[in-house]
C-alpha cells in the first residue's frame, strides 16, 4: 500500500431492472492514510431518486459502511443494506430501506493493464492505476420505504487500488451496458491536463476483447449528457458501434471538488442490432454560477 493521503482501494456495484424501472448504484471507498471510509448509495426509481452518502473513519471491514455490505463467497457477490434512504428532491426525511441481492458475474474479469501501455499507466496514476471490471445478473429483493421490488436485473461492478485525487482529471467517462444477459462493454475515457487515456472490453462468458482507443461524440442539453455515438476499438483488431440515449440521471455534486459535477444516468444503448441497458456515468466541470 502506498503513503500516498489519497491512496484508495475501494468496491463499486451497479445494477438495472428494465422491468420494475430501477437502478442503483452503490460504492465503499477506503483512504487508509486520511482514516477515512465513505459510502454513496443511490436508487433511481420511475418518479424520484433516493440515497445517501456518508464518511466515517477507517476499521478493518473495508467492504461496509452505514448499513451496506458487499460479501464475496466463490465467484458470487452478497449485496446488503439495512437503513435510511432519502429522497433527494425534497427536504430531508428517512426512508427506511432494505437490499439483499445476489450478484452473479458473466465475463472473466477484466483487467484494464490490458488496455492501456506504459504512457496510459502513468496518464491515470492519480485517479487509481489498479482497476477491474465485469458485468454480471443480479437478483433478489429491494425496499424503498413502502414499495418492494423483486429484481431481476444486469449490471457492472469494478475493483480499484491507487491514488484517488478527484479534482486531478479534466474529465472523465465511464460507459456500460450489458445486452440480454451474455454480452456486455466498459468503454472508459479519461481525460487529464497530459492527454487522454482510453480503456475498457467487449465481454462474453468466455472471454473478453480489451478496449484500446474510443471515438464518442457526446451530445449535451444544457450541460447535460443527453446521447452519445460511440465506436471501441478492441485489441482483437474489431470495431464495436455503440448509440446510447439517456433516459434518467442522478446530478451528484462532486466530493472533494467544487468545480465538478458527477452525473450518474441509465442509458438505453444500440450495439449489433441488440438492445442494451447499463449506467453512463460522466465526470463534467460544473456549470458557472
Amino acid at each position: 500500500m502506498s503513503q500516498e493521503l489519497d491512496w484508495n482501494e475501494s468496491y463499486y456495484f451497479n445494477l438495472h431492472d428494465q422491468g420494475n424501472g430501477l437502478t442503483i448504484f452503490m460504492r465503499i471507498g477506503n483512504k487508509p492514510n486520511r482514516d477515512e471510509k465513505s459510502v454513496f448509495l443511490f436508487a433511481i426509481e420511475k418518479d424520484r431518486i433516493c440515497g445517501l452518502r456518508n464518511t466515517v473513519k477507517c476499521d478493518e471491514d473495508k467492504k461496509a459502511c452505514s448499513g451496506l455490505r458487499f460479501e464475496q463467497e466463490g465467484d458470487v457477490w452478497h449485496i446488503t443494506f439495512q437503513g435510511p434512504l432519502f429522497n433527494v428532491a425534497k427536504e430531508p426525511a428517512p426512508i427506511l430501506s432494505s437490499m439483499d441481492l445476489a450478484w452473479k458475474p458473466v465475463n472473466p474479469v477484466m483487467d484494464y493493464h490490458d488496455c492501456v501501455d506504459a504512457k496510459g499507466v502513468e496518464l491515470s496514476a492519480q485517479t487509481v492505476s489498479e482497476h477491474f471490471e465485469q458485468f454480471g445478473t443480479v437478483s433478489g429483493k429491494v425496499v424503498i420505504g413502502d414499495r418492494t421490488y423483486d429484481v431481476v436485473a444486469t449490471g457492472e461492478r469494478d475493483n480499484s487500488e491507487g491514488v484517488r485525487e478527484w479534482g486531478s482529471s479534466k474529465m472523465w467517462m465511464w460507459l456500460n451496458s450489458v445486452y440480454g444477459t451474455d454480452v456486455g462493454f466498459n468503454a472508459t475515457k479519461l481525460c487529464t491536463a497530459m492527454g487522454d487515456v482510453d480503456a475498457g472490453y467487449v465481454g462474453s462468458k468466455d472471454s473478453n476483447d480489451p478496449v484500446v482507443k474510443i471515438d464518442i461524440d457526446v451530445r449535451y442539453e444544457s450541460g447535460i449528457p443527453a446521447t452519445y455515438t460511440m465506436r471501441m476499438h478492441g485489441k482483437s483488431g474489431k470495431e464495436y458501434a455503440v448509440e446510447a440515449r439517456i433516459l434518467n440521471k442522478a446530478v451528484l455534486p462532486m466530493q472533494g471538488s467544487k468545480e465538478m459535477l458527477l452525473i450518474e444516468a441509465i442509458s438505453e444503448t444500440e450495439m449489433d442490432g441488440r438492445t442494451g441497458y447499463g449506467i453512463a456515468e460522466f465526470l463534467v466541470p460544473a456549470p458557472k454560477q
